[in-house]
C-alpha cells in the first residue's frame, strides 16, 4: 500500500464528452490488457490516472465497463442458458409449468419470455449503473471537493477489475466443476478481491491512516446489501411493468404458479 500514490483532493473530471460516451459503445481496446493488469497490482495508480485526467495509456472506465458487462453477460448466458434470464426465475415452478400456465392465458411462452429476455439485457446497464451509484455517492463524500462524475469513473475502476477477474475465474473453474457452480463461486472470491482493491484506491486517494481506510472500506462493505436490493427492486419492477403492460399479466400470479410437470 505504502507505495500507491497520494493524488491531491482536486475536483477532478467535470463531466463525460460527447467522444468519449460514442467511444464507450465500441468494442476491444489493446489498451484494455494494460488497464486490468495495473487494476489488480496498482489499483491507485489507475484511479489517480482519473483523477488527474491523464489516461496514462489507460482505457475509458466507461468503455471497459461497457465491453466488460457485455462479455460478462454473454458468458453467464452462455454457461447457465436460460436460467440467467428466464422469466420462469420469477416463479416457484419450472419453466415446463410456467409455459402451461401461459397457455392458459392464452399467452405463448417463447414470445413473453422473449420480450422479457429483450428488455432485461437492454436495462440491464441503467439498473447497473443506479444500483451502483450508493458507491459513487460515498467516494464523493470521502472527498467532497472532486466531482461526482469522477467519482463515479474511480468506482467503475474497481469494478471493472473485479468483473475482469470473474470472467477469468469463471473459465477457469468451469474446467474443474459445471457451469452454474462455477459462476455462483466465483462471485463471493471475487466480492473479497473487490475490496481489496477498493482499501487500495481509498488508501491512495481517500485516507491518510491505516483506520480510516478501514472505516471507509467498511462503510462501503455496509452498502453492498443496499446495492443489492435496489438491483433486486429494479428487475421486479421492470418485469412487472413489462408482463402488466405488453401482456396484460400479473407478476404475482407468475410467482404464485405451483406445480410439477408432468411425467
Amino acid at each position: 500500500m505504502a507505495n500507491e500514490p497520494q493524488t491531491p483532493p482536486d475536483q477532478g473530471p467535470k463531466g463525460p464528452q460527447l467522444d468519449e460516451m460514442l467511444d464507450g459503445l465500441m468494442g476491444w481496446n489493446r489498451s484494455f490488457i494494460h488497464t486490468l493488469k495495473d487494476g489488480f497490482i496498482h489499483p491507485g495508480r489507475v484511479a489517480g490516472a482519473v483523477l488527474a485526467q491523464d489516461n496514462q495509456g489507460y482505457a475509458s472506465p466507461i468503455r471497459l465497463f461497457v465491453f466488460l458487462m457485455g462479455v460478462y453477460t454473454t458468458l453467464s448466458v452462455f454457461m447457465l442458458g436460460d436460467q440467467a434470464t428466464s422469466m420462469a426465475s420469477f416463479s416457484q415452478a419450472p419453466p415446463e409449468v410456467v409455459e402451461a400456465w401461459l397457455v392458459e392465458q392464452g399467452r405463448d411462452y417463447e414470445t413473453v419470455n422473449g420480450a422479457w429476455e429483450f428488455w432485461f439485457n437492454l436495462l440491464i446497464w441503467p439498473i447497473t449503473i443506479v444500483a451502483s451509484s450508493p458507491y459513487a455517492l460515498l467516494l464523493k463524500a470521502f472527498a467532497p471537493k472532486r466531482t461526482l462524475y469522477g467519482a463515479t469513473l474511480v468506482y467503475l475502476t474497481t469494478i471493472n477489475t473485479m468483473t475482469a477477474g470473474q470472467i477469468i475465474l469463471t473459465l477457469v473453474l468451469a474446467l474443474f466443476m459445471d457451469s452454474a457452480t462455477s459462476v455462483l463461486l466465483s462471485m463471493p472470491i471475487m466480492i473479497i478481491v473487490y475490496f481489496y482493491i477498493t482499501g487500495r484506491v481509498i488508501y491512495a486517494h481517500y485516507a491518510s491512516s491505516l483506520t480510516g481506510v478501514i472505516l471507509k472500506l467498511l462503510s462501503i462493505v455496509l452498502l453492498t446489501p443496499i446495492s443489492l436490493i435496489i438491483t433486486v427492486a429494479l428487475q421486479i419492477l421492470l418485469f412487472d411493468q413489462l408482463m402488466e403492460h405488453q401482456f396484460g399479466l400479473n407478476m404475482v400470479d407468475i410467482f404464485n404458479i405451483t406445480g410439477e410437470p408432468a411425467p
